[in-house]
């Protein structure tokens, strides 16, 4: 890749990042604005000083006492009490408070007082005192109070906590089949974390393919009819407790697998677009509704937007400093809803870009790290080196890793991530960086995915990583990109390096991926995303993107245009946040719509099913057969990676060419085609794609 995983201009790292994976990722050099490191310097309070009034109002004095030394305040005059903390955003219901005594002298006794209740903290070395404290749901002050030896009672002045979490009870729902009958329990719903209040009422709906939802009845075990056959509709649980708070679960049946165990149904069938907001116009969320008409026609299924969390003026999205946030260059929180909401209406499905392997530099929860070092509450919420500096990835100065050992951060991207699905209806995540998170913290993503599905089992969730590596399907992905084992090195970079002998390369970049994946057809494939720099036609022209477009359409995976891509537009997705300039629709957008239709409508293109079919000599002509498990329904997909005419003849592999006697028609261009003992003779054009299907 050319400029693979790049997120901002940025400058050589002045850390090296914690034991990186081997990387081919190439860095811009750029400028940054250098953060200061360690700890702010605060002036000492003043002392008031008794003799100074008796000083200023005796003027013989004045000569006496400029030559000789003034008194020393006594100690317990300099004896104060302070907290370590200071006013924080906290994402747990309890939270660990650490104080000291500031001057001379040592502690007896150290109360912390948070709301109406108080604590005993331990006293660490006379000097020092801590507790560990619960906290309510909102903002709680928190004050202490120690018995000093020579000075008595010491306060320290409060700090106040804001616990972002809800203290809501946690809904779980499961489905099962019974012959006719469909068993759905919510005994495996939990009470709320902090007020532990009981659970009191369980009630269920379906929500039907159509939209309109069916109440089907109460309690935490009953039993309904049971769906037809190929019915899609959720089954959703609401749970209520003692003080009227609830929460929602769904579940798909049947049937009846625990949340997180599956992927959705619909990402087998997905053909993917990548948006990035600003290059549709002004304002970004508005241009891109706008442009969703001309989307259902090319006959995408599912919208993938590049970060749209509040980041710093310029920054193409991955320096975040605020996941709750839409940020306002964008649009507003509205302007989002009405884009999911119309994309829903149009069958097109919508997945954020979201980012939890780092934030900014700039995000308040890292800058008052940096001010208060080791005394801030979110100093432990990132990744630390040996001598406490923190740690980052590459030249990613600007992106501070996040520490996952810290239960306080997964919680809080957990929320984050329940956050746009509750409250947009979102439909899945292409997660920035997942590698980064794999390797400092492996066992976070299971959990994270079945927490997610189990507010929504529809949930698409893609993993930024190789497909080769079958941890992240194993973990709760659907799907990974199509990587090598070198971290971010696209493994069709090198199939178009050379004019000759792609389709040879090609072959072999899909048999490495096919065994070493989990599910190849698990893999999200493009020719262009964020980081592939100039765009496929740029560097290859029009020719090969059209073979290339078709190669990515047909085989298997899961395949992902990238914004204007049909269009043949050129540009540097990191060459600004302005609006594209696109070519008008012509003949690369209905090749682009023949091939979506194509793979929407013929069942094989959608399987997992891959056969390669020698072609002869040379490696200008790649042909392929698609299948599921009924052989009589196939495609055989020839395409001439060349800008010369081919004639070829290719031997059709039983048991599929029993099921072509009858000859074959080409779907995509037209006209019939005729087997004889077996072959086919094709004459190719430059640049050819044909995809061939049973009369």
């Amino acid at each position: 890749m050319s400029r693979p995983l790049l997120r901002s201009p940025a400058a050589p790292s002045l850390r090296a990042h914690p034991s990186p994976p081997a990387a081919s990722l190439d860095a811009s050099a750029g400028v940054r604005q250098q953060r200061a490191r360690g700890p702010s310097r605060r002036p000492r309070p003043l002392v008031r000083i008794a003799w100074l009034a008796a000083l200023l109002s005796t003027a013989p004095a004045c000569e006496s006492a400029a030559t000789s030394a003034p008194p020393r305040p006594s100690e317990a005059a300099q004896a104060r009490l302070e907290l370590h903390a200071a006013d924080a955003e906290v994402w747990a219901f309890s939270a660990r408070i650490r104080g000291a005594l500031a001057g001379p002298g040592t502690l007896e006794d150290c109360t912390i007082r948070v709301g109406g209740d108080i604590h005993p903290a331990a006293i660490e070395q006379q000097r020092s005192f801590a507790a560990d404290v619960p906290l309510l749901e909102g903002e709680n002050e928190i004050t202490a109070r120690c018995r000093e030896t020579g000075a008595g009672e010491l306060a320290a002045p409060p700090v106040t906590y804001h616990v972002r979490l809800e203290d809501t009870p946690r809904a779980r729902a499961r489905a099962a089949r019974d012959g006719d009958r469909l068993v759905l329990d919510a005994t495996g719903s939990e009470p709320s974390e902090r007020s532990r209040a009981g659970l009191v009422a369980f009630a269920w709906s379906r929500l039907r393919d159509d939209g309109t939802t069916e109440r089907l009845g109460q309690g935490a075990r009953i039993e309904v009819p049971a769906p037809d056959a190929g019915s899609r509709a959720l089954v959703e649980l609401t749970v209520r407790d003692a003080r009227g708070r609830s929460d929602i679960a769904r579940v798909a049946p049947p049937p009846g697998a625990p949340p997180g165990a599956s992927a959705p149904a619909w990402i087998d069938d997905a053909v993917l677009y990548g948006v990035v907001p600003p290059f549709f116009g002004d304002p970004p969320l508005r241009s891109v509704r706008a442009a969703l008409p001309a989307l259902e026609r090319l006959g995408v299924t599912a919208i993938w937007l590049s970060p749209i969390f509040a980041a710093p003026e310029g920054d193409f999205g991955y320096a975040v400093t605020d996941y709750f946030s839409v940020r306002p260059d964008y649009g507003t929180e509205q302007d989002l809803r009405e884009l999911v909401d119309d994309a829903h209406r149009r069958g097109l499905r919508v997945l954020l870009d979201l980012v939890p392997n780092h934030t900014s530099a700039e995000h308040p929860y890292f800058e008052q790290a940096e001010q208060r070092r080791s005394h801030a509450h979110t100093f432990a919420f990132y990744d630390r080196d040996a001598g406490g500096e923190p740690t980052h990835y590459f030249d990613w100065e600007h992106l501070p890793n996040l520490n996952y050992d810290n239960a306080e951060v997964a919680r809080w991207m957990l929320e984050v991530s329940l956050h746009w699905v509750r409250r947009f209806g979102i439909d899945g995540y292409r997660v920035d960086a997942a590698w980064g998170i794999k390797q400092r913290r492996s066992e976070l993503w299971s959990p994270w995915a079945a927490e997610l599905r189990r507010v929504s089992p529809e949930l698409a969730l893609i993993a930024e990583a190789s497909a080769r590596d079958p941890y992240y399907l194993q973990h709760g992905f659907d799907a990974a990109y199509d990587w090598t084992e070198e971290l971010g090195h696209w493994a069709w970079k090198d199939v178009f390096a050379a004019p000759r002998g792609i389709a040879a390369r090609l072959d072999a970049a899909l048999s490495a991926t096919a065994a070493r994946a989990a599910r190849p057809e698990r893999t999200l494939r493009f020719i262009n995303n964020n980081d592939t720099g100039a765009r496929f036609i740029t560097r290859h022209g029009p020719g090969l993107t059209r073979v290339a477009a078709a190669a990515l359409l047909t085989l298997p995976g899961v395949p992902c245009i990238y914004a204007f891509d049909e269009l043949g537009a050129e540009y540097e997705p990191y060459g600004g946040l302005a609006p594209v300039s696109r070519p008008p629709r012509g003949q690369l957008a209905r090749h682009y719509e023949r091939l979506i239709r194509l793979r929407r409508s013929i069942a094989a293109l959608r399987s997992p099913g891959l056969l390669t079919v020698h072609a002869g000599p040379d490696d200008e002509v790649f042909a392929y057969v698609r299948h599921g498990d009924d052989t009589s329904r196939f495609a055989l997909v020839v395409l001439n990676f060349s800008e010369h005419p081919a004639k070829k003849r290719l031997a059709i592999p039983e048991p599929f060419a029993g099921h072509a006697r009858g000859g074959l028609h080409d779907a995509l261009r037209g006209g019939d085609a005729q087997l004889h003992a077996g072959s086919l003779t094709l004459d190719l054009a430059p640049w050819d794609a044909r995809v061939l299907v049973p009369r």
